[in-house]
Formats: structure tokens, sequence, C-alpha cells
């Protein structure tokens, strides 16, 4: 997409100013009422204060992708648009009208200022180093999803909530969060038939065909299922994310009779290729055929849609 000189200009102007230190004005900051309160937002680097609802959002990341669009707002524009919808599979899709503004790593500054938002969204990770030059454009909020003081699902519903509160959408987080713990309730209730743990797993991603990726305690998605009354096989040791990356060696550590869930993409199945794998097919589980593929996949860093969608289909899979 081609910029004007006049937009570019302003945009090298304003980040110009914010390197250097000196104090730059917020370009989009959103408009109050006179009378209205204003919203402040705690996010991963501390307070963050608008002075309304935002309405003109950029999304730095899925999470939060997902999340807005639960709550009826169409983001102005988002990061990774093209693989969104590859990937998170829950809910509403992304409008055509929603510009793209790179990658989730490296967002295009320009792109995003050019959309004049009034609230940007992201990873508290992700958005560190260039959380002052996001700044400089509109009011950001980073928030810090795997928070090692907090629990993962905790923090979920924590950051949806806050979420739903900078677009003037409480009532639809309600409804939402309301919605989630519905499905947990039925989900449990269903759940009780299934004898036996779970574990939860997916390729390892250019680690080797052997190589696999399982989610520990600590993660979101384990969290999810144990909230729903089920319990994770795994304990080996896991990263701050909450994951586990092994060799199929180590699987031997689970018990017979484990409900072994997992995601791999249909054109790449990992677990397919393992047929000839002797470890493998030696595995309890495996002989008793207790591996259960979930498909589509769902997003396992998302919000209550994703959290909704891997709860049915877990119930789907294993109650019969």
């Amino acid at each position: 997409m081609r910029r004007s000189a006049i937009l570019l200009g302003t945009v090298l102007a304003v980040l110009a100013l914010a390197s250097c230190g000196s104090p730059a004005a917020t370009t989009g900051q959103p408009t109050a009422a006179p009378g209205a309160a204003k919203i402040t937002i705690q996010d991963g680097f501390g307070s963050v204060e608008l002075a309304a609802a935002a309405t003109r959002v950029v999304s730095l990341e899925w999470t939060y992708t997902e999340e807005l669009l639960a709550l009826g707002v169409t983001p102005v524009g988002v990061a990774d648009k093209a693989l969104y919808n590859d990937w998170v599979t829950a809910g509403p899709r992304i409008a055509e009208s929603t510009v793209d503004v790179g990658t989730r790593q490296e967002p295009n500054l320009e792109t995003i200022a050019s959309l004049k938002p009034d609230l940007i969204v992201g990873n508290a990770d992700r958005l560190a180093n260039n959380i002052e030059s996001l700044k400089a454009i509109a009011p950001v909020v980073a928030f810090r999803w795997n928070d090692p003081a907090k629990a993962q699902l905790a923090v979920m519903k924590e950051s949806f909530t806050s979420l739903g509160e900078a677009v003037g959408k409480d009532a639809e987080a309600a409804k939402a969060l309301a919605g989630l713990d519905a499905t947990v309730a039925s989900a449990k209730e269903k759940l009780t038939a299934v004898d036996g743990a779970f574990a939860l797993a997916y390729p390892a991603g250019g680690a080797g065909a052997a190589t696999v990726t399982i989610f520990a305690k600590t993660s979101l998605a384990s969290q999810i299922l144990e909230e729903a009354g089920m319990t994770n096989a795994w304990t080996g040791n896991a990263d701050s994310d909450g994951l586990s990356t092994v060799g199929v060696e180590a699987l031997t550590r689970l018990p017979a009779d484990v409900n072994f869930l997992y995601v791999s993409p249909s054109s790449d199945d990992t677990f397919a290729k393992l047929a000839d794998n002797k470890v493998w097919t030696g595995l309890p589980f495996v002989k008793a055929a207790r591996t259960y593929k979930l498909d589509p996949t769902p997003w396992f860093y998302g919000g209550p849609t994703s959290a909704e969608q891997l709860l049915n289909q877990t119930v789907a899979t294993l109650v019969k």
C-alpha cells in the first residue's frame, strides 16, 4: 500500500521525538464525553489510563484479536492477518476491511499510525522493545499472559475483562465469561464418564519427527481441561509457557490408560509418521487406540472462545 509523503513525514517526526526522549503527545487518545470517568487498565508494565472507551483498536497478538472479535469489536488493524484464520479456528473471522499491520514480531509502525488508532493492544514480551514508539502513536495496553505469579487461566480471564473495559464492552465480557463457565460445567458433567487422565500434545515443529510438545499443568490449555474435572497425566519439567518438548521415548512415563489428545496439520501429521516408530507403536495407550486427534485445531493460547472450543472438542472426542 502506498502512503503519502505527508503521512510518512508526520510518522517519522513523531517517532523521532519519542526516540530522543522528548515528550510526544499521544495522537490517538480517545476523546471523553464531558464528565465521563477515565478508564484505568493494568497491564504488564503498570497502569494505562484512557480518557474514554477505545473504538479504533489495533491488535498485535492473535489472542487479543480473538477476544476483540468475541466482544463485537472489529479491529482497524491486526498483525499476521493472513495466518490468523489458519491457526485460530474459533469465533468470528477478521473483517476484510481490517488492515494487516505486519507480523506480531515486527509490526509496521507507519501502517499502524496511518490507521489513527485510539488503542494498541498486544503481548508485553513482544512489545517490550518498541513500546515507546507505539505509545507515540496511541495508548498501548500490553498484557503479560504467562505471568509466573498467576495461573494462566486466571490471567486470561483478567486480561479479557480488562480489554472489555478498555473498549466499553464490560457487559459483553461478563457474558462471554459466564458462557465459558457454563461450558466448563457442562463438560465436567459429561467427562465424568471418561476413564483415565489426559495428555495433550502437538508436533514440536522442526525439532524432528519423533519429537513432540506436551502441555504441562501450568499451561492454559491444561488448566482449561482440569477446570472441567480432568487430570493431566504429564508431570515432566516445563518452560515458562507451560510446555515440555520431548522425544517419543519420554512418553513411556505416561500411564497405560491415558487419553492422548493431540493436534497436527493434516498435510504433515507427525503422529501419523510415527506409525513405523517402534517406541511409539509399543506404547500401551497407542496399542489400546487411546490416541485422539482434535480437528479443527484449537488455538491453545486464546481467550474464552478458544477455551470453549477446546472443551467442546474434547467432550465430542472422548464421550461416546
